[in-house]
């Protein structure tokens, strides 16, 4: 039989299994080897290696993490601020019917107002937002939301699209 490195590399592979321990492996001298094929170039080929006699597990992979996309400008608008919503800015009577009737008419309005501008928008500032989920005034009395900080926080960080 021929032991070259590469031979005695794989023999010891399949002794020792792939974590390299050899603490439940029997003595060199104990252990029983077959003979292996070995092609012209003294290299063993896939097909001349004898099965492993250790069973082999799959790889451990984390669990998939669902993720949501990150919603648009019309979908914020429409989830948070349209009327009806947690903001409610274009209810009639009381707040911002004439300049954020729409999602178009609100994105432009704040933006001359300096809430948005881009991946550093104040909208979403713990200083200088309007919006009390983020320590502003905006909507009076509104209850703490987490799901529209995550959404204009993930929304601000592709650079507040107009989209």
């Amino acid at each position: 039989m021929l032991r070259t490195p590469a031979v005695l590399a794989i023999h010891l592979l399949l002794v020792m299994g792939c974590s390299g321990s050899t603490r439940n492996a029997p003595p060199p001298t104990m252990i029983r080897s077959q003979p292996i094929a070995v092609a012209a170039s003294t290299m063993a080929t896939p097909a001349a290696l004898p099965a492993s006699p250790l069973p082999v597990a799959a790889p451990a992979m984390a669990p998939a993490v669902a993720r949501t996309p990150t919603p648009t400008w019309t979908e914020i608008y429409a989830t948070y601020f349209a009327p009806g919503t947690a903001g409610s800015c274009a209810r009639a009577g009381k707040c911002h019917p004439d300049v954020m009737a729409d999602a178009t008419s609100a994105y432009t309005w704040l933006a001359q107002r300096g809430y948005v501008a881009g991946a550093h928008s104040a909208l979403v500032s713990k200083t200088n937002s309007c919006l009390r989920w983020f320590g502003g005034n905006m909507p009076p009395g509104a209850a703490p939301n987490e799901d529209a900080v995550r959404d204009l926080e993930a929304w601000v960080a592709l650079g507040a699209p107009a989209n």
